[in-house]
């Protein structure tokens, strides 16, 4: 029987960021990371393995920092528990004082005949899946991907590049359902413009072909031809381990947790996708899954193993994401508009439009538009959603760290800001504060009626 103090089951981000804070917390601890994979993905660059990246390999997950630590890999898998001994498939048994289940999430196949088929991929997370998937996809040439999310818009982005034939299909309204239809409507264009095809409002319910899928059949009863079909419809927990651990959790939202990411077994944690999410807003379960967070709850669990030195100082997922989609930038932070309508929210919408160089005219120079919204009584911000240049992914961060801290609209509109012609928008038009102004604007208005 093998020995550790620290046991962390999953290489991706979480694990990998778990172990790292481990060994920083607590050096003198035996630390061992197990995982299915030799060789695990990163999962944000996972579209790109399509064109931009010339190789699968080039998007791995490097071992530099967990040998660098002396945190030992093992490549197997974990099948059972007694207590606080771990039972892996070769039957190797692993005694642990602390355990972290860090198993990621799974891809979703929808139930639509014919899923069966052969060509029919989902986005997943394996390097050996993802090179056969990209021989096959270099092989064909009518592409249609089902599922207009952030993986379906950039799939279908480096497919475009790739001069494939591209048709997304999107059953709801716009593409990018986390952000607003006006930011959707952009990528659509973008999309088409490049040459793309993409139908909205309208879903799959039939695969075509025998062995193969040569097309799909739409609820609306028109097909469309195709040679191979990706789908990529979002992801859900995986809870492989939960049920033969013991452990509390909820079919299709996660390992239950507390705020510690504590599972309700002793010294068992749960970390990153298959670990349940709440909003940060209603307290209520969320689906978003990300890296960012996977890492900060990743480093939180890692600091507090056998007492708690770091503080939690968020009380749920607030899902920032960000995006690049041709040439234009997207992300978001927050509530959305249409979310906050769908909750009953009492909220004021602000807009501003700017030029990211001053003058204009400068290189590399391209328009952002800024919405935010804020709650109308409290005037606290929450929620922003940009599109534009590369400035777009750091604003966003920006704009988190602004609705985490409960800023108000007050608050922004007094920033001390640093711009420069070359880096920001003029600081007469800085989006940010004039969007914030345009809201503050409405509330006044809104007032006086």
């Amino acid at each position: 029987m093998k020995k550790y103090e620290i046991v962390i089951i999953g290489g991706g981000p979480a694990g990998l960021t778990c172990a790292l804070s481990a060994k920083n917390t607590y050096p003198d601890k035996k630390i061992v990371l197990i995982r299915k994979e030799m060789k695990p993905m990163i999962p944000c660059g996972i579209p790109y393995v399509f064109h931009t990246l010339e190789e699968v390999s080039d998007n791995v997950l490097p071992d530099t920092p967990l040998n660098a630590n002396n945190i030992e890999i093992i490549n197997n898998e974990a099948t059972d528990r007694k207590d606080h001994t771990l039972i892996l498939a070769d039957n190797t048994e692993i005694k642990f004082e602390k355990l972290i289940i860090a198993t990621g999430s799974k891809a979703v196949m929808p139930k639509i005949e014919g899923a069966d088929k052969e060509n029919v991929f989902l986005v997943k997370k394996y390097k050996e899946y993802l090179k056969i998937m990209k021989s096959r996809i270099q092989e064909a040439n009518k592409i249609v991907i089902l599922g207009g999310g952030y993986i379906g818009v950039e799939v279908a982005d480096e497919l475009i590049k790739e001069k494939k034939d591209v048709t997304v299909i999107e059953m709801m309204d716009s593409l990018l359902q986390s952000m607003d239809n006006e930011f959707g409507e952009k990528v659509k264009e973008i999309l088409i413009n490049q040459g793309g095809k993409v139908i909205t409002g309208k879903s799959v319910q039939k695969i075509l072909g025998d062995a193969k899928v040569n097309g799909v059949e739409l609820n609306d009863n028109t097909t469309i031809d195709c040679d191979l079909l990706i789908v990529s419809v979002g992801y859900k927990p995986n809870l492989d381990l939960a049920e033969k651990f013991g452990l509390n959790f909820e079919e299709g939202k996660g390992i239950m947790v507390d705020s510690y990411l504590r599972t309700s077994v002793k010294d068992i944690f749960a970390i990153g996708d298959c670990a349940a999410k709440y909003d940060f807003f209603t307290g209520e379960f969320s689906n978003i899954m990300l890296a960012s967070t996977a890492m900060a709850e990743g480093r939180l669990v890692g600091s507090n193993l056998y007492s708690i030195k770091v503080i939690r100082q968020y009380p749920g997922v607030l899902g920032s994401f960000s995006t690049k989609i041709g040439k234009t930038a997207f992300a978001v932070s927050g509530i959305i508009e249409k979310r906050a309508k769908d909750r009953l929210l009492d909220y004021t919408v602000g807009v501003a439009n700017a030029v990211d160089r001053h003058p204009g005219k400068l290189p590399g120079a391209s328009e952002v538009t800024v919405k935010l919204i804020f709650s109308t009584y409290s005037h606290t911000l929450m929620g922003a959603q940009i599109s534009g240049g590369d400035s777009v992914g750091e604003m966003i961060n920006i704009m988190s760290v602004m609705i985490l801290n409960k800023m108000t609209d007050t608050d922004i509109n007094n920033l001390q800001i640093g711009t420069h012609p070359l880096l920001t928008a003029s600081p007469v038009v800085y989006p940010i504060i004039n969007a914030t102004t345009d809201a503050i604007k409405k509330w006044y208005k809104n007032q006086n009626k």
